[in-house]
């Protein structure tokens, strides 16, 4: 499969488009996300999170609900290379997929959802 992939500078420009039209956009594969492991470090290091994060679905789920504030801007995950997780842990790529979308329908939640980009 070929891709077309951004490189970092077009990715810090896509990420500055999305924070000035008032969203928290979240770069969350600067580095090879391609299991489980790899996607929940990466997320614990591009959404602040506290210290106890558990590194399992659950702490996932409960910490992509976004910050509890009443003006907290919603928040998209943005995906670089999102088709490299799909490829090597299919499993797990919907897993994370199906917990995003499930927040994103919260009407509690701050998460939007996930962009790709390049695609």
């Amino acid at each position: 499969m070929s891709r077309c992939a951004p490189d970092d500078q077009q990715m810090h420009a896509l990420i500055e488009r999305l924070r000035s039209q008032g969203l928290d956009a979240v770069w969350v594969d600067r580095a090879p996300v391609f299991d489980k492991n790899s996607l929940l470090h990466a997320i614990y290091q591009a959404v602040p999170l506290t210290g106890d994060f558990g590194f399992n679905w659950d702490a996932l789920e409960d910490s992509l609900f976004g910050p509890e504030l009443p003006d907290a801007p919603a928040r998209v995950l943005v995906f670089r290379d999102l088709e490299l997780l799909e490829e090597r842990d299919p499993a797990t790529a919907s897993v994370f997929l199906d917990i995003v979308q499930a927040v994103a329908e919260n009407p509690r939640s701050t998460l939007q959802g996930v962009i790709r980009a390049g695609t």
